[in-house]
């Protein structure tokens, strides 16, 4: 089955992620599991960020990497060598273009879902390798500053903790347990395809404007505020045998994602992998 024939409707194909994978037999049994290596992982990621990268220099879609995969290029040249996927960053306006694109080029073993939750993730067909994934962070324009803003960034919370499946609900303080609980219960009755297009509709209701955010950051990485100029050029880097693209105002970028010493890796006992929990 090619990407064209199955893409654009796996956008909201809802499944399951998982760092162990599992395959159902014939009865509905879960067959036993394989884990992937972190090796394993990377290994996975280099092809998808090279399929997913090919296409947007092709058809020249900007984008560029961010979060930990940013961190990485610029501090190990690839892989934070505890980290397990991969972060890219788009405008809205490029990835439209992109999902309109890569489902019809992409390799037969890709596909882009929304995976039950909020965040486009570009992942392996083979459940198998579900544990390897790359989320694409979008760029929305936020209302102006006040009680529009507020309400947007509420709804948006609020739909997040709607969506939000398999809760480690112990990495949190009690009032925000309180406030997963009910989020949870009150997205039940919705589907995770109505969900996930809500979210969008919210996400992409204001057009202009100088103040952008990641509209589907995880909680406290949606509220960091970024302008358009902190993205608009691009440089290659290497990124462990490929050569992919950040903002030439890393510094600046990494400086509010991480601190000013970003640089200096933390301490052995804080080397996990953290990213969300749906």
């Amino acid at each position: 089955m090619t990407c064209l024939q199955t893409g654009l409707r796996s956008v909201f194909r809802p499944c399951s992620r998982m760092h162990e994978a599992g395959k159902q037999d014939k009865a509905g049994g879960i067959m036993e599991e394989k884990k992937l290596t972190l090796e394993e992982i990377h290994e996975e990621l280099l092809e998808q960020l090279k399929d997913i990268t090919d296409v947007c220099e092709r058809h020249r879609i900007p984008y560029n990497l961010m979060c930990g995969s940013l961190l990485g290029a610029v501090r190990h040249h690839g892989f934070i060598p505890w980290d397990d996927d991969v972060d890219l960053l788009m405008t809205r306006e490029n990835f439209t273009r992109f999902r309109e694109v890569y489902p019809k080029e992409c390799s037969a073993r890709f596909e882009l879902t929304y995976l039950n939750t909020w965040t486009p993730r570009v992942m392996n067909r083979d459940p198998e390798k579900a544990a390897a994934f790359t989320d694409l962070f979008i760029l929305d324009h936020v209302p102006p500053e006040g009680f529009r803003r507020t309400w947007w960034f509420l709804r948006l919370h609020l739909l997040q903790g709607m969506l939000k499946r398999n809760t480690d609900y112990s990495r949190f303080g009690l009032k925000n347990r309180i406030l997963l609980h009910v989020t949870h219960w009150m997205g039940l009755p919705f589907s995770v395809e109505w969900k996930t297009r809500r979210y969008e509709a919210i996400s992409t209701r204001y057009t202009t404007g100088n103040d952008l955010c990641m509209s589907n950051g995880a909680f406290e990485l949606m509220m960091h505020i970024w302008h358009p100029e902190q993205f608009r050029e691009t440089k290659l880097v290497p990124f462990e045998h490929l050569q992919c693209r950040i903002p030439v105002k890393y510094d600046e970028v990494l400086r509010i994602l991480f601190g000013d010493d970003y640089m200096t890796p933390p301490p052995e006992n804080e080397r996990v992998a953290k990213h969300l929990d749906v």
